[in-house]
């Protein structure tokens, strides 16, 4: 089930879908800075990571594939716009399972540098609009995400990585070190999460939570537009992140 050449695949296709329809993919706010990129961009194959089925390199192997890296003095605010999978911080056993519930390929990650000790407000919302790349067309995400979060010490640009997370605790695959979540148990469309860091680096993962049902919709049986929980459970789906330091 990995699948690491997915996820640059992915970035490479919402980046160009994102500068296409002119939505920022560097903006600023404050002195934050926001970036849309991987600081240590995959590439060189590493001899102990090799692809599971085929036993190959695969030659994507540099750590966590970041979406985002945002940079974030004492007193700043910074704000980005993208798309997640609709289950991504929590997918379905069995071929996931507690606690390695999100999905590495289908989640968004930040690469977080705060310069100075301060606390630190993560706000994600539910966002419409948001345009990708769906095969050689662009489409639009869903606007029914339940945002969900996950806190990380550490960039990770040497790893293999794999193609599930832990959000709830250390990732068995990568160097960063889990300090805490917020899984949005209650299904709201928006949560907060408020944290005092000190100046360094963080890793934070991003991804959709809704409410366990008895039984998943198929993906590629189901109807959204005629069915609200095929649309709900599957697809992609647009926030938008806000952040402020020294508040």
């Amino acid at each position: 089930m990995k699948n690491k050449i997915y996820k640059t695949t992915l970035s490479t296709a919402m980046s160009v879908a994102m500068m296409t329809l002119g939505l920022a993919a560097s903006q600023t706010a404050s002195a934050g800075m926001v970036t849309y990129g991987d600081p240590v961009p995959a590439g060189a194959s590493y001899p102990g990571c090799l692809e599971d089925l085929g036993g190959t390199p695969t030659g994507n192997d540099g750590g966590i594939s970041y979406e985002w890296q945002v940079k974030m003095g004492k007193r700043d605010e910074v704000s980005f716009v993208n798309h997640v999978g609709a289950k991504s911080f929590n997918e379905p056993p069995p071929d996931y399972e507690p606690p390695f519930t999100g999905w590495t390929h289908t989640s968004n990650w930040v690469a977080l540098e705060i310069t100075h000790r301060t606390k630190v407000k993560i706000k994600v919302a539910r966002q419409e609009g948001v345009p990708f790349t769906n095969g050689t067309s662009i489409a639009t995400a869903r606007n029914k995400l339940v945002p969900a979060l996950a806190i990380y010490s550490g960039w990770d640009n040497t790893s293999c990585e794999d193609h599930r997370y832990n959000t709830a605790g250390n990732i068995d695959w990568t160097t960063v070190q889990y300090i805490a979540s917020q899984p949005n148990s209650r299904g709201k469309k928006e949560v907060e999460y408020e944290i005092m860091l000190d100046a360094g680096q963080y890793s934070i993962a991003i991804g959709g939570s809704p409410k366990v049902p008895s039984v998943y919709p198929d993906a590629a049986t189901c109807n959204p537009s005629t069915d609200p929980v095929c649309y709900a459970y599957t697809g992609r789906h647009g926030f938008r992140v806000e952040m402020k330091t020294g508040y």
